[in-house]
């Protein structure tokens, strides 16, 4: 199956600048992450960055993103 590579940009609260989320997607949900741009500051993070891998880890990639609270808008 082909990998698809999704380009989105990521705006989070303090609450998690120090969680490790992009570790974590890439380790539960087998996607890698690239890192195009960051701004993060100690009140705020905000990350553009493409994601890669099948669709279904993708979307659960996502849905995991959301549930802690990250905004997600695709470029």
């Amino acid at each position: 199956m082909a990998a698809t590579i999704r380009k989105l940009s990521l705006s989070f609260s303090q609450k998690l600048i120090r969680e490790p989320i992009l570790h974590n997607i890439s380790t539960r949900f087998g996607v890698m992450f690239n890192i195009s741009r960051a701004n993060v500051t100690d009140e705020h993070g905000f990350l553009e960055i493409a994601l890669e891998g099948d669709n279904e880890s993708l979307e659960k990639a996502l849905e995991y993103l959301r549930s802690l609270g990250v905004n997600i808008e695709e470029n």
